[in-house]
């Protein structure tokens, strides 16, 4: 019977996430592993969890299941059957793999005898606990213990930066023996200049799509939860007293969210009403980073902070802060501000309107420094994790 090496759970692509950042880590990462020669791989058998229960072991390359069995709503119950579910599952496989890759650490399976590389996207619900877990003291102890678990008795952790790294040390004491740094890749298929007038036309008709086409605009990409500082960028734009350029807002925003961004733009003044785009395709994002005069990313805590980068290919100027890990993806490829000063933010707005040849090395080096993060070497430092956990 041959021996299964390692599953890769790629079963967040059957909930929401499959549209957000962690959908497009497992999605990326499981085809860039599925193109790795048996070299490459170290020699190892690795195949793709593709189900909680019933037949799990499928395909590397894999976009998850239509209809989506975990839809908006039922994230609990996802994460009680990955407790579950999957548990017996692999209890009951045969040959029962020899490692279990736990890309999305919510729900780790407990019980299954199958050790386990978990990924660490980020550290926020402990270190923005106020923010994100508003629990009492009891509770708040209660998971830190469970992520302390999760954490400490996976074979190897696998960090999205140096950064979150540095916080698993910090908050949980995890040795840094048993982590590996594993920067996210970035699709440069997908996010690219136009490389002919065709393409570039392609491009206006899209932004014309999406009803941008009459005015220069800046961009922020992303939810707008609180250390994403959505309020300090609104706040700092209407301060900045740009004439004739637009903010413009992609991502999933209620409608209480975008009526608080609406309320702030008032009260400071601002006349022509904020952009909300709502979801926007990665094919369609494309079109919208390379046509804005900057990605503006303010936020102050982000395990990776991959809109970033994905501007960056796009061939997009970025404004973005120096706060945790967005200095180490940006490098000296955008302009970094200090998290939280609304002042710096606004001088930054003004000065790369106004500068011209700014703009130009900006988008010069944003796109050499996307060519240095490619999903390949995402997928080649994942295997080396896979071999360091089964010599262990």
């Amino acid at each position: 019977m041959a021996i299964l090496d390692v599953l890769l759970d790629l079963t967040p692509l059957d909930t929401p996430s499959r549209l957000r950042g962690i959908g497009h880590y497992v999605a990326y990462l499981g085809a860039a592993m599925a193109t790795l020669t048996p070299s490459e791989k170290q020699g190892l058998d690795i195949r793709g969890l593709v189900s909680l229960s019933g037949e799990i072991v499928g395909p590397l390359q894999w976009s998850g299941t239509d209809p989506m069995p975990y839809p908006v709503g039922q994230g609990m119950r996802y994460i009680w059957d990955r407790r579950f579910k999957l548990t017996a599952s692999l209890l009951s496989l045969r040959p029962r793999p020899r490692l279990l890759h736990v890309t999305q650490n919510l729900g780790t399976p407990w019980g299954s005898l199958v050790p386990r590389v978990i990924t660490c996207h980020d550290m926020i619900r402990l270190v923005l606990h106020e923010q994100y877990v508003k629990a009492s003291r009891a509770y708040l102890e209660a998971f830190r213990l469970a992520e302390l678990a999760r954490f400490s008795l996976a074979r190897r952790v696998i960090a999205v930066s140096r950064y979150t790294a540095d916080d698993l040390m910090r908050v949980l004491k995890v040795p840094s023996s048993r982590i590996d740094v594993v920067h996210h890749g970035v699709d440069t298929k997908r996010f690219r200049p136009p490389s002919s007038p065709d393409e570039e036309a392609l491009h206006r008709e899209q932004r014309r799509a999406l009803g941008i086409d009459q005015k220069p605009y800046f961009l922020y990409v992303g939810a707008v939860d609180p250390r994403k500082k959505a309020e300090l960028l609104v706040s700092a734009f209407v301060r900045a007293r740009i004439p004739d350029v637009d903010l413009v807002f992609a991502g999933w925003l209620t409608d209480d969210e975008q009526q608080r961004l609406q309320g702030i733009w008032r009260a400071e003044g601002g006349t022509n009403p904020l952009r909300f785009l709502g979801f926007v395709e990665d094919d369609l994002m494309n079109a919208l980073m390379h046509g804005a005069l900057g990605l503006v990313f303010p936020s102050i805590y982000e395990g990776f902070g991959m809109p970033v980068l994905e501007a960056m290919a796009a061939g997009c100027p970025v404004i973005t802060t120096s706060a945790t890990s967005l200095g180490e993806v940006a490098g000296d490829a955008a302009l970094l501000i200090p998290g939280n000063d609304r002042s710096a933010l606004q001088d930054t707005l003004v000065r790369l309107v106004t500068d011209n040849v700014l703009r130009r090395q900006l988008r010069e080096a944003g796109l050499a420094r996307a060519q240095q993060f490619t999903w390949k070497n995402t997928a080649l430092g994942t295997v080396d994790s896979y071999a360091k956990a089964l010599r262990a």
